[in-house]
């Protein structure tokens, strides 16, 4: 097999067209300012991890088989790039506008350990809602009939209410799309990421006959068992070498708002993607606002057909990433 070449991270894989009037929006993106830019593997403090041959990471993947399944677990590196809009996404409501103040995303992973090392696994785009709650404008640009652009409002006018203010979109190019709500929260000190038990990360509803025993063994498809059985592990790891001081916890999960994950017609048949949930620790190394540690642990409910049973399977990716300056 002809040698994998690595893949340029020198570049962000997003950038927004330049323009001076309006700026791009910061202070109104809430906590999703701190975002901003593009963050890689890089290595933590002097531990000689943290970088693209060493990375703070974990994917847990199951595959569907005829009447089984196989593990194809490993360590991974990533680039992801956040780029803010010019604008804004207002939607109207008749007395009230709910706005959508927006990231793009782009993110691209790669094989970190095994045969398939450096080439590409994962591919995925979307964006970041953070929602704010303001008065309907009058007329289209706020000046009622007016000319030009102003700031009256719909008398007895009334900001909406909403149960989530955090939301992610994502397509990826397994045929499925995404819709996901949340909240965030703020804290100070090492945040504290639970630890994983067997009952989060093995499957439910498989057939008699068939053995979770490749969870525990060491093989070509899971060459770490323990992470296998607590992907949450790496991140601990990262703390104990980079612990931060303070942090913002960002969690969305479709179950919140009750949305399916939308899925085409073989990955219904398949490995149908019935739940989509992750939690992002946003992390100050120093104290400040200066966000330059981020860490995230996603779990995509995976639904496999074996011997005629519905068996579910979390696919779970947990990974640490650095800013890059």
């Amino acid at each position: 097999m002809t040698d994998v070449t690595p893949p340029d991270l020198s570049k962000p894989l997003l950038i927004d067209p330049a323009q001076e009037n309006p700026p791009a929006p910061t202070t109104e993106l809430g906590p999703l300012q701190h975002l901003v830019g593009t963050w890689t593997n890089q290595p933590l403090g002097n531990s000689g991890m943290g970088g693209t041959d060493k990375p703070f990471s974990y994917c847990l993947m199951p595959l569907p088989q005829e009447t089984s399944y196989i593990l194809k677990n490993f360590a991974y590196y990533e680039e992801l790039t956040f780029s803010a809009i010019h604008g804004t996404a207002p939607n109207r409501g008749g007395l009230g506008t709910q706005v959508a103040n927006t990231l793009f995303y782009e993110q691209r992973v790669y094989f970190a350990d095994g045969p398939a090392k450096d080439q590409l696994v994962h591919a995925e785009n979307g964006s970041l809602l953070f929602l704010t709650d303001q008065k309907q404008l009058l007329g289209p640009y706020g000046n009622g009939e007016k000319p030009g652009i102003g700031t009256e409002t719909v008398p007895n006018s009334v900001p909406p209410t909403q149960n989530y203010d955090f939301i992610k979109q994502m397509s990826v190019p397994h045929g499925n799309s995404i819709l996901a709500s949340g909240h965030f929260q703020s804290g100070t000190g090492v945040p504290t990421i639970p630890m994983l038990s067997k009952s989060d990360v093995l499957p439910m509803g498989l057939p008699h006959d068939v053995s979770t025993d490749q969870y525990s063994t060491k093989s070509v498809g899971n060459l770490n068992p323990d992470f296998t059985l607590n992907p949450n592990q790496p991140l601990n790891n990262a703390l104990e070498v980079s612990p931060p001081k303070k942090f913002i916890l960002l969690e969305v999960d479709t179950a919140h708002s009750g949305i399916p994950v939308t899925n085409i017609g073989f990955e219904q048949q398949h490995a149908n993607v019935s739940r989509y949930a992750i939690s992002y620790w946003l992390e100050s190394l120093d104290g400040s606002d200066n966000f330059t540690q981020l860490q995230y642990s996603q779990n995509i409910t995976m639904e496999i057909p074996i011997q005629s049973q519905l068996v579910t399977f979390p696919h779970i990716t947990t990974n640490t990433l650095v800013k890059k300056a």
